[in-house]
């Protein structure tokens, strides 16, 4: 038991170190869920606007047309890592975003 506890614990500070160390460009390869759009996952490339917002630039376009998302929008993000995909947090992107970048509706 203490076994499968300390192994545990190890794959849990890995993925909390991968989350710190994973650096987002814009070109990198994600994938994403969302609400606003229809289920499933989503693959795309990130984009940093003039603004520097993250945005997330579809591979298809969703059934209601839509290319582009915001990061506001985004539920999960997934980032490529060779064959394998490593969770990013959302939220701490957009605190770390200007204002602008967590207003709905902004131009």
């Amino acid at each position: 038991m203490k076994l499968i506890l300390s192994a545990l614990s190890l794959a849990l500070a890995l993925t909390a170190t991968a989350h710190a160390e994973l650096p987002l460009t814009s070109g990198g390869v994600i994938r994403i869920t969302s609400k606003s759009i229809e289920g499933g996952w989503h693959s795309g490339r990130l984009h940093q606007d003039a603004r520097k917002c993250w945005m997330v630039k579809l591979d298809k376009p969703t059934k209601d047309h839509y290319t582009m998302l915001s990061l506001l929008v985004v539920e999960r993000l997934q980032l490529a890592n060779g064959s394998a995909w490593n969770e990013v947090a959302v939220q701490p992107i957009l605190q770390g975003s200007p204002a602008v970048c967590r207003e709905y509706g902004s131009d």
